[in-house]
């Protein structure tokens, strides 16, 4: 059995479990709440999956030891074992899985050491890696000695951040106190500590690969775009991105290093670097699939789905050469001007009809509370282009956004 540890909620829902469906595989999910699926994109697989039997209840997928009988239903299915996790909290628990079962996944002590930024930034020192230089920083005095010693702007984030939680620029030494002060008051995701590092100022992007074999493969570049700060809120983001052959090679060689480094064999990296006038500064590596809609948007660009490329390097099979296929994709996220709580939506079908539209996702419905950029949990909808160039699909996902209005009332 294909087994899938919990899928997306907003954006690709159940689309790459329906894609191993679809295509004859056997196919089961894992989830702590599978309810929550009910009304996502491919929801209705759901009662489909309960009714074969392809339904396994966890207690807790953020853990890092599978449920107990776990392994033994995956086996008892008869059919080829594989593992697959597109989301960044569940991976410890897919990777555990994976080990149990002998199949293909990122390694535990890969995922452990990628997903705690502090541990990363040191294998990526060991491999001569462009990186920001950073410190510890559950004291705040750890982080106002960074900021001097850099002599100008720190980041202070979560360790274990995903999404552009818990991330705040600091300028000024008062800065570093005040935000200091705000995260350690804070639920952090994960729980995560704190950490600071010196503020890289250029655009961002990321390299998306896959591992075949231990063969890295670019599959492309995504442009990236931030809003307002202190925060590091993605607006938009554009596929595929085209950069000068130089940076291109060097965010390439330095994932294919880290790969290499970790062991790696199958799967899927995203990885962020900021592109500075001395080159490409490697801000982190995810062992996964890009998160929003970029796979969806992958998708519309490539000729092989990302669908079929997670499902076949998780049976351990040998891919399929992926090239572009001449078109783009571009995503706007839509935030409101000021806070508020969600009291109407406009009309979901006029939304999806502008030019170049082809697809709206709604994460607010009325009685949610929606903010300015500062994390992805404030967005009212994402809108996903698809167009012949990368600045045709851009400016028409900026536009489809500019026409949206919703109605607020006061939080």
């Amino acid at each position: 059995m294909l087994v899938f540890v919990e899928a997306g909620i907003a954006g690709t829902g159940l689309s790459a479990l329906a894609w191993a469906v679809d295509h004859g595989l056997d196919a089961g999910l894992v989830s702590a709440a599978p309810e929550q699926y009910a009304q996502v994109p491919n929801g209705g697989l759901l009662p489909v999956l309960s009714a074969r039997g392809r339904v396994f209840r966890s207690a807790d997928t953020d853990a890092a030891t599978p449920d107990a009988g776990l392994a033994d239903w995956v086996r008892a299915s008869g059919t080829r074992h594989g593992v697959v996790c597109i989301g960044d909290r569940h991976l410890p628990y897919a990777a555990a899985l994976a080990e149990q079962l002998g199949v293909p996944f990122h390694p535990v002590h890969a995922i452990a050491a990628l997903r705690d930024k502090r541990v990363a930034r040191e294998h990526y020192a060991a491999l001569d890696i462009r990186s920001p230089r950073w410190s510890a920083a559950d004291d705040v005095r750890d982080a106002l000695a960074l900021h001097d010693a850099v002599d100008g702007p720190i980041v202070l984030k979560n360790v274990k951040g995903s999404g552009s939680l818990d991330v705040l620029l600091c300028r000024t030494a008062a800065e570093v106190r005040a935000h200091h002060a705000t995260l350690a008051d804070r639920r952090r995701y994960l729980g995560g500590d704190l950490m600071a590092e010196q503020f890289v100022t250029g655009p961002l992007y990321s390299i998306e690969t896959v591992i075949d074999h231990g063969r890295a493969v670019t599959l492309g570049i995504t442009d990236r775009q931030l809003g307002p700060r202190p925060h590091f809120c993605e607006v938009s983001y554009t596929f595929p991105a085209a950069l000068p052959a130089a940076a291109a090679d060097e965010m390439a060689g330095a994932v294919e290093a880290c790969a290499k480094h970790f062991g790696l064999t199958h799967g899927f990296l995203h990885s962020e670097f900021v592109l500075t006038a001395d080159g490409p500064v490697l801000v982190e590596v995810n062992p996964r699939l890009g998160g929003g809609l970029l796979a969806l948007m992958m998708n519309d660009c490539l000729t092989v789905s990302c669908w079929e490329l997670l499902c076949r390097s998780a049976l351990g099979e040998r891919l399929p050469d992926v090239a572009h296929n001449g078109r783009y994709a571009s995503t706007a996220t839509v935030y409101p001007a000021e806070p508020g709580v969600v009291a109407a939506l406009p009309d979901r079908e006029a939304a999806a009809r502008g030019p170049f539209v082809s697809d709206v996702v709604w994460t607010a419905v009325p009685g949610d509370e929606v903010y300015p950029p500062r994390d992805y949990r404030g967005a009212v909808c994402q809108i996903r282009t698809r167009a012949g160039s990368a600045s045709l699909a851009y400016n028409a996902a900026l536009a489809a956004a500019r026409d949206v209005r919703i109605e607020l009332t006061s939080p």
